[in-house]
């Protein structure tokens, strides 16, 4: 993977901001610790040179001078390697015990710790250039003499540098583990990345059976890989679906228009009366009308199945509406000496389109009365089922068997059965489609005999 291309990705560039913001805090916190042990390592000190001034002070009320002098040599021997040093000295700064030659000029016994510049010459057997500043307390004690306690550095400074030391490596190490954490987890990011650029390149030179493939982490971006693969689902069915309307369309209306054409050929082969033209033009006219119906269930069912119908949504009563078509094709029964039974629960409501409501149950009622027998009955029911709403068509015809029902939904499917009945078999397609624009669950069964149809939809609210 291109590193400069790495680095242009915003994936990267945010790793590296948290990265760098994460050593900053580190940074941070490594200086206070460092800031406050070094506070410590001086309260250290003072509490030392404090403790070794009241030993030596108590020594000197209680000893001869004679002990008093060993004590200071063994004290200083005790504390060689960190450099202690002592000095009592009168008034004057005459030197009376210890190993300094001469008071510290300047230096004020108030009892408190300074940090003193301690010349060379000042301490026997100690090599030139090499004056340095040091801890020093000094105090009067009750005979008028004054005490000088001084502590060397070096084990306080290496303490320090160790510290210091460490914290830098400990800085440095984060600081890589970060910038490498970031550069991985951009590489990791722009690799999903690239998966999903390649996939819609593949998509956009037409390969439209690839998906997104998903890392199986359920992350944010599986989330949004599986939203994007379920919408070239659609799309992919929805382009099939086009296919195969147009083979369809192709197809099934060549038939009707070529039967129209060849009908105004006949026509106009010789001359005819007026009344026979009228009779062509009236034939015609009635091709021509089912054509135009079928283009229109087409689209419909486009609109229906893209959930781009541009009609009325709102409140249905589908009540008054089962009614209103239930009287529209009692008619049509009646000639067929069929009876049309209707079982409607009053103010049962939905909300949804009405247009495309009474179209499906329209379509139901003229199925019905297609593909059963003369004088069979039909039964039409309609009535809340919890917090759904039913709507039931029944008859006892010839049926559909559970083999081909999810084949009938498809748009121009029409079964062996159904070759010599009128229609173009886009009546159960267009119910399925608008079924699925409104959450509905459409079922076919067996009514034994004929076919029982149930469309469930949810009730409006407060109906």
């Amino acid at each position: 993977m291109n590193l400069r291309r790495l680095l242009r990705t915003s994936a990267v560039r945010l790793a590296l901001r948290y990265a760098l913001f994460y050593v900053a805090l580190i940074a941070l916190a490594l200086g206070l610790l460092y800031w406050s042990t070094s506070r410590f390592v001086d309260k250290q000190l003072a509490a030392g040179l404090h403790s070794t001034a009241d030993a030596l002070e108590r020594a000197r009320a209680d000893l001869d001078h004679g002990e008093f002098d060993a004590m200071v040599q063994a004290e200083l021997h005790a504390g060689k390697a960190s450099k202690l040093h002592v000095l009592i000295a009168n008034a004057k700064g005459v030197p009376l015990a210890g190993d300094l030659v001469g008071w510290p000029p300047g230096l004020s016994a108030d009892n408190r710790v300074h940090n003193v510049q301690i010349e060379d010459d000042l301490i026997p057997g100690r090599s030139e250039d090499e004056d340095a500043y040091w801890p020093v307390l000094a105090r009067r004690l009750p005979d008028g003499d004054r005490l000088l306690v001084a502590h060397g550095l070096d084990q306080a400074e290496a303490l320090l540098d160790f510290i210091q030391g460490t914290m830098i490596a400990i800085l440095a190490v984060s600081l890589g583990l970060a910038l490498g954490l970031g550069l991985l987890q951009g590489r990791a990011l722009l690799a999903r990345i690239d998966a999903l650029i390649g996939t819609t390149r593949s998509i956009g030179a037409g390969r439209l059976n690839r998906r997104i493939p998903l890392s199986g982490q359920d992350d944010e971006f599986d989330d949004l890989a599986g939203q994007l693969n379920a919408m070239l689902d659609r799309i992919q069915a929805l382009m099939t679906g086009m296919r195969q309307i147009t083979d369809n369309v192709a197809h099934d209306l060549r038939r009707p228009l070529s039967r129209v054409r060849n009908l105004l050929d006949v026509t106009l082969i010789k001359a005819r009366n007026s009344s026979e033209y009228r009779e062509a033009i009236g034939q015609a006219i009635d091709d021509l009308d089912e054509i135009i119906r079928t283009f229109n269930a087409l689209i419909e069912i486009a609109q229906a199945e893209a959930g781009s119908f541009r009609g009325d949504w709102g409140p249905v009563d589908l009540s008054a509406l089962a009614a209103e078509m239930a009287e529209l094709y009692g008619a049509q029964a009646e000639e067929q000496d069929r009876e049309l039974d209707v079982v409607i629960q009053p103010g049962v409501a939905v909300t949804g389109n009405r247009h495309l409501l009474a179209q499906a149950i329209g379509n139901l009622l003229d199925n019905a009365l297609k593909f059963s027998p003369q004088g069979t009955p039909l039964r039409l029911e309609v009535s809340p089922a919890g917090d759904r709403v039913r709507i039931t068509m029944r008859d006892q015809g010839t049926g559909i068997p559970p083999e081909e029902r999810e084949h009938v939904l498809k748009r121009f499917v029409r079964l062996d059965t159904a070759r010599t009945a009128p229609g173009s078999g886009l009546g159960l397609s267009l119910v399925a489609a608008v079924a699925r624009l409104h959450s509905a669950d459409l079922r076919l069964g067996d009514a034994d005999p004929g076919l029982i149809v149930s469309f469930e939809i949810e009730r409006a609210s407060g109906a």
